[in-house]
Protein backbone atom coordinates (compact mmCIF):
# COMPACT_ATOMS: atom_id res chain seq x y z
CA UNK A 1 0.00 0.00 0.00
CA UNK A 2 1.04 4.23 -0.64
CA UNK A 3 0.25 7.27 1.27
CA UNK A 4 1.05 10.11 -0.72
CA UNK A 5 1.35 10.89 -4.36
CA UNK A 6 2.52 8.75 -7.20
CA UNK A 7 3.61 10.38 -10.31
CA UNK A 8 2.59 14.69 -9.24
CA UNK A 9 6.16 15.35 -8.22
CA UNK A 10 7.98 13.70 -11.10
CA UNK A 11 5.79 15.36 -13.63
CA UNK A 12 6.25 18.55 -11.86
CA UNK A 13 9.87 17.97 -12.56
CA UNK A 14 9.44 17.61 -15.92
CA UNK A 15 7.81 20.41 -16.73
CA UNK A 16 10.10 22.41 -14.38
CA UNK A 17 12.85 21.04 -17.12
CA UNK A 18 10.89 22.21 -19.68
CA UNK A 19 9.00 24.99 -18.80
CA UNK A 20 10.65 26.92 -16.03
CA UNK A 21 14.10 27.25 -17.71
CA UNK A 22 15.37 30.61 -19.74
CA UNK A 23 16.64 29.96 -23.69
CA UNK A 24 19.85 29.13 -22.35
CA UNK A 25 18.31 26.29 -19.97
CA UNK A 26 18.82 28.09 -17.06
CA UNK A 27 16.31 27.56 -14.13
CA UNK A 28 13.99 30.95 -14.23
CA UNK A 29 11.79 31.82 -11.00
CA UNK A 30 9.67 33.78 -13.19
CA UNK A 31 9.28 31.39 -15.60
CA UNK A 32 8.64 28.59 -12.66
CA UNK A 33 6.37 30.89 -10.83
CA UNK A 34 3.65 30.52 -13.49
CA UNK A 35 3.78 27.09 -13.01
CA UNK A 36 3.50 27.10 -9.42
CA UNK A 37 -0.01 25.07 -9.10
CA UNK A 38 1.08 22.20 -11.43
CA UNK A 39 4.64 21.72 -9.57
CA UNK A 40 3.59 22.27 -6.46
CA UNK A 41 4.07 18.59 -5.44
CA UNK A 42 7.92 19.39 -6.18
CA UNK A 43 8.34 22.87 -4.82
CA UNK A 44 5.88 22.48 -2.03
CA UNK A 45 5.73 18.90 -0.69
CA UNK A 46 3.63 17.44 1.63
CA UNK A 47 4.59 13.99 3.04
CA UNK A 48 2.67 11.93 4.80
CA UNK A 49 4.48 11.75 7.93
CA UNK A 50 1.66 10.82 10.19
CA UNK A 51 1.16 7.67 8.16
CA UNK A 52 4.21 5.98 8.90
CA UNK A 53 3.22 5.50 12.59
CA UNK A 54 0.05 4.74 11.75
CA UNK A 55 1.14 2.05 9.13
CA UNK A 56 2.96 0.37 12.16
CA UNK A 57 0.42 0.79 14.82
CA UNK A 58 -1.29 -0.71 12.09
CA UNK A 59 1.09 -3.85 11.87
CA UNK A 60 2.71 -3.02 8.69
CA UNK A 61 5.30 -5.60 7.96
CA UNK A 62 7.62 -3.24 6.36
CA UNK A 63 7.99 0.00 5.51
CA UNK A 64 9.70 2.55 3.07
CA UNK A 65 10.36 5.66 1.77
CA UNK A 66 9.58 6.10 -2.02
CA UNK A 67 12.56 8.86 -2.93
CA UNK A 68 14.16 7.28 -6.18
CA UNK A 69 10.86 6.03 -7.55
CA UNK A 70 8.08 3.28 -6.32
CA UNK A 71 9.67 0.62 -8.61
CA UNK A 72 13.26 0.43 -7.33
CA UNK A 73 12.17 1.28 -4.27
CA UNK A 74 9.64 -1.71 -3.92
CA UNK A 75 12.57 -3.92 -5.26
CA UNK A 76 14.71 -2.74 -2.43
CA UNK A 77 12.26 -3.39 0.54
CA UNK A 78 11.09 -6.94 -1.95
CA UNK A 79 14.85 -7.95 -1.85
CA UNK A 80 14.72 -7.26 1.94
CA UNK A 81 12.02 -9.23 2.73
CA UNK A 82 13.02 -11.94 0.50
CA UNK A 83 8.95 -11.43 -1.86
CA UNK A 84 8.20 -10.67 -4.48
CA UNK A 85 5.93 -7.75 -5.33
CA UNK A 86 3.25 -7.50 -7.85
CA UNK A 87 1.73 -4.01 -9.16
CA UNK A 88 -1.73 -3.96 -10.72
CA UNK A 89 -1.56 -1.20 -13.03
CA UNK A 90 -5.22 -0.58 -12.32
CA UNK A 91 -4.27 0.61 -8.96
CA UNK A 92 -1.64 3.18 -10.00
CA UNK A 93 -3.40 5.96 -11.99
CA UNK A 94 -4.01 7.30 -15.08
CA UNK A 95 0.05 6.55 -16.04
CA UNK A 96 1.69 3.36 -14.33
CA UNK A 97 4.82 3.97 -15.79
CA UNK A 98 5.12 7.40 -14.41
CA UNK A 99 3.47 5.91 -11.12
CA UNK A 100 6.66 3.62 -11.11
CA UNK A 101 9.49 5.10 -12.55
CA UNK A 102 9.37 8.86 -11.98
CA UNK A 103 11.00 9.45 -8.57
CA UNK A 104 10.76 12.39 -6.66
CA UNK A 105 7.61 11.45 -4.32
CA UNK A 106 7.55 12.33 -0.55
CA UNK A 107 5.31 9.13 -0.25
CA UNK A 108 5.18 5.96 1.70
CA UNK A 109 5.35 2.08 0.70
CA UNK A 110 3.94 -0.43 2.98
CA UNK A 111 3.14 -4.01 3.42
CA UNK A 112 0.54 -5.27 5.46
CA UNK A 113 -1.01 -8.22 6.47
CA UNK A 114 -3.63 -9.13 4.30
CA UNK A 115 -6.61 -8.75 6.56
CA UNK A 116 -4.96 -5.56 7.89
CA UNK A 117 -6.95 -2.23 7.08
CA UNK A 118 -5.24 0.42 6.10
CA UNK A 119 -4.52 3.29 7.97
CA UNK A 120 -4.23 7.19 7.05
CA UNK A 121 -4.54 7.94 3.55
CA UNK A 122 -2.87 4.19 2.39
CA UNK A 123 -4.44 2.60 -0.47
CA UNK A 124 -3.55 -1.22 -2.12
CA UNK A 125 -1.16 -0.90 -5.03
CA UNK A 126 -0.72 -4.40 -5.55
CA UNK A 127 0.03 -7.56 -3.25
CA UNK A 128 3.30 -9.59 -1.99
CA UNK A 129 3.74 -12.33 -3.84
CA UNK A 130 6.05 -15.47 -3.19
CA UNK A 131 9.28 -14.97 -5.73
CA UNK A 132 11.67 -11.86 -6.11
CA UNK A 133 11.82 -9.01 -7.85
CA UNK A 134 8.90 -6.74 -9.20
CA UNK A 135 6.01 -7.64 -11.74
CA UNK A 136 3.16 -5.82 -12.86
CA UNK A 137 -0.03 -7.62 -13.75
CA UNK A 138 1.85 -10.97 -13.25
CA UNK A 139 4.82 -9.78 -15.50
CA UNK A 140 8.37 -9.21 -14.97
CA UNK A 141 8.94 -5.26 -14.20
CA UNK A 142 12.84 -3.94 -14.78
CA UNK A 143 12.64 -0.69 -12.39
CA UNK A 144 13.38 2.77 -13.47
CA UNK A 145 14.17 5.47 -11.45
CA UNK A 146 16.82 7.19 -10.35
CA UNK A 147 19.49 4.95 -8.20
CA UNK A 148 21.99 6.73 -6.07
CA UNK A 149 23.97 3.54 -6.08
CA UNK A 150 24.73 2.99 -9.52
CA UNK A 151 28.92 3.07 -9.79
CA UNK A 152 29.29 3.00 -6.50
CA UNK A 153 32.30 0.53 -5.50
CA UNK A 154 31.19 0.25 -1.46
CA UNK A 155 34.73 1.63 -0.72
CA UNK A 156 35.54 5.11 -2.54
CA UNK A 157 31.76 5.68 -3.26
Amino acid sequence: AVSGALGESALALRLLFQYGVDGSGEPSASLAAGLREQTSAQLAPRPPIADGAAAALAGATAMLDLSDGLAIDAARLARASGVGLDFKSVLLGASPELALDGGEYHSLLETFPASAKFPGSFRPVGVVVAGSGITLDGEPYTPGGWDPYTGWDGGRG
